[in-house]
């Protein structure tokens, strides 16, 4: 049976842009089809973190709009922890140029790019997969990658969902130009601020880019109660207390596929799933760019490896995954957990030790991996986790929100 392409990458966000470059890179012919024309806007806080910037390995200059040189904290718009960082934490960019850029590196590598087409659904056929677009036109493949982010159509058509009840989160986040907020301190331009304590199993953020700020408020969903996430988003906007209303463009919402379940297939025969569409999404930060650029990278190696040896690549994907990323978020997801239910805790804690502050920013820069700073933490405050608030905190990393 001919073949059109050898792989069909679905979603040109990080995680499909990713995965098409290094197919073609490889020898492999790769299409990759994206819904909309690109570039393209996306709701994201667009930070990428220092790891990221490693990860891809070539200049991002071109996209970058600010280096974030540290953190502030604040409870409930009060009491501020300032934590700063000597080397560069994150960068800010607009997901639209910097996703364009990712698969103008997939095209200088030989991959193809169909735009503004929607994949409907998908089919195996013997030895490959058959794809179908909107418009009626059929395109069939050795391998197909899902990078479509939530709600993914490719894990729909293989049945790769989750029996478990998700732990959905949802964002609201809006533009604002820096007219809009003439009293922002210059001060705070290359920290990201996070807020915490009045959303519910979330955060309100301040991202300050090139020509204004990204503020957004996002939390879980299925955490127990319902999050009227527009309410949090208005009074995080009043607590702030610079933004001009005025000015301020309509808040655009996103769904937030945190991870809740190591379980959660990500790959069938010739069928990978990356990023969201994967429920690669970190469950106490949001931040999915990494994950989907280094699954990117897995599903590639495993398609790779599949040649090779003459198996399926969803067997080596699923190996790869789980040593490579799911452990990593399996303690993130345990952090999140006390760190939700815990706020107020976790925050005087925080304020208490100082250098806590610090293996924040190395979880962000990636010198340091959650499990290591879940170990770090217990060393400096085994006093936490004595008596009955200790036995609360180890339930609440043993069980999900809903318990």
């Amino acid at each position: 049976m001919g073949w059109d392409y050898d792989v069909i990458v679905v979603g040109a966000g990080p995680g499909g842009a990713t995965a098409s470059r290094c197919c073609a890179q490889a020898g492999l012919k790769t299409l990759v089809i994206e819904k909309e024309r690109l570039p393209r806007y996306k709701v994201c806080g667009g930070c990428l973190s220092a790891k990221t910037a490693r990860l891809l390995g070539f200049d991002l200059s071109s996209v970058v709009e600010n280096t974030i040189r540290g953190s502030k904290f604040t409870y409930c718009m009060k009491d501020p922890l300032f934590i700063p960082s000597e080397k560069p934490i994150g960068f800010m960019v607009m997901r639209s140029r910097f996703d364009q850029l990712l698969v103008q590196k997939a095209i200088e590598q030989g991959a193809e790019v169909l735009e503004g087409e929607k994949v409907v659904t998908a089919r195996e056929v013997e030895g490959g997969i058959e794809v179908s677009l909107e418009q009626g036109r059929r395109l069939r493949c050795q391998n197909l990658i899902g990078a479509d982010g939530a709600g993914s159509v490719v894990a729909r058509a293989f049945s790769l969902l989750s029996t478990k009840k998700d732990e959905n989160g949802f964002g609201l986040q809006s533009e604002v130009p820096y007219t809009a907020v003439p009293e922002f301190s210059k001060n705070d331009l290359h920290f990201v601020h996070l807020d915490f304590g009045r959303i519910p199993f979330g955060y309100g953020w301040v991202f300050p880019k090139k020509e204004g700020l990204s503020i957004g408020t996002g939390g879980l969903l299925n955490a127990g109660k319902k999050v009227n996430i527009r309410q949090y988003f208005e009074a995080f906007l009043q607590d702030l207390g610079y933004v001009r209303k005025s000015e301020l463009k309509e808040p655009l919402g996103h769904r937030l596929p945190c991870f809740n379940d190591e379980t959660r297939p990500v790959g069938r025969g010739r069928v990978l799933l990356v990023g969201d569409a994967a429920y690669f999404l970190d469950p106490l930060t949001g931040e999915g760019i990494c994950y989907a650029i280094r699954s990117g990278m897995l599903a590639a190696e495993a398609i790779l490896q599949s040649k090779e040896k003459g198996d399926l690549p969803a067997i080596s994907y699923e190996k790869k995954v789980r040593g490579v990323i799911l452990e990593d978020l399996k303690w993130a997801l345990h952090v999140s957990r006390i760190i939700y239910r815990f706020t107020q805790l976790s925050y005087r804690t925080l304020k208490q030790y100082p250098e806590l502050g610090q293996l924040c920013i190395e979880v962000l820069e990636g010198e340091t991996a959650y499990h290591g700073f879940v170990i770090k933490v217990k060393e400096r405050i085994k006093d936490l986790l004595k008596g009955r608030v200790g036995e609360r905190i180890r339930k609440a990393m043993r069980t999900p929100w809903t318990s």
